[in-house]
């Protein structure tokens, strides 16, 4: 009587080490090749990132509002569709009246000076790039003026160096972490009728250099 056994060619399959080192080269070769993958298209958004950074740029609302308050006063930012080509800012409220001034501190700090009036006033401080560095409203003024320098980190120190010593200096200083940036005034018209008040309460903020 025959005995039943395996087939002879089932010994000789692949060993199991062979197959490992086989399953495990296969998986590294998918890994490089992900790897080459990713790292060429990193470097493909970095090179797309380099050539439209001159039209970004253009779109900043720093470049764009840049002109604005070079006369020492902060100026009314247009609605779309106005006689100036500028931007709205984000998040505008229709209910509010804009005014900016930019700010250039490598000539030295700024002076800020607004009058508080019958309508609600609001001033924030946006830096070059985004992000909001400040915000003060006319609660805080102070027998009706609110008032504060926006300087440097290196500016206020020599400020500081120049205070008299045992003087209690009462000036608010705000430090900017950029040189460039925009001081945005927004007065509250409550009122169609309040429109005009509200426009001249903005446009009435004086930023100027600081003595």
């Amino acid at each position: 009587m025959s005995a039943i056994g395996h087939d002879p060619t089932d010994m000789a399959a692949t060993p199991r080490p062979e197959r490992w080192r086989s399953r495990i080269g296969t998986v590294f070769g998918r890994f490089v090749l992900a790897t080459i993958a990713g790292l060429v298209l990193a470097g493909i958004v970095h090179i797309v990132t380099i050539l439209l950074i001159p039209i970004l740029s253009e779109r900043d609302a720093n470049t764009a509002y840049r002109m604005l308050g070079s006369g020492g006063r902060a100026e009314l930012l247009p609605s779309p569709g106005g006689t100036r080509d500028l931007p709205p800012l984000r998040e505008a409220d229709p209910a509010a009246v804009t005014a900016v001034c930019s700010y250039d501190l490598s000539a030295g700090p700024m002076r800020v000076v607004a009058r508080a009036g019958s309508l609600p006033l609001g001033l924030t401080l946006h830096r070059r790039g985004g992000g909001v560095l400040y915000a003060i409203t006319d609660r805080a003024a102070i027998r009706g003026v609110v008032e504060f320098l926006v300087m440097t980190e290196e500016q206020r120190d020599e400020r500081i160096a120049q205070d008299d010593d045992g003087e209690v200096n009462r000036e608010l200083r705000i430090v900017s972490d950029t040189a460039q940036g925009l001081i945005v005034a927004r007065v509250l018209a409550k009122r169609p009728s309040d429109r005009a008040d509200a426009e001249a309460l903005a446009t009435g903020v004086a930023c100027g250099m600081a003595n």
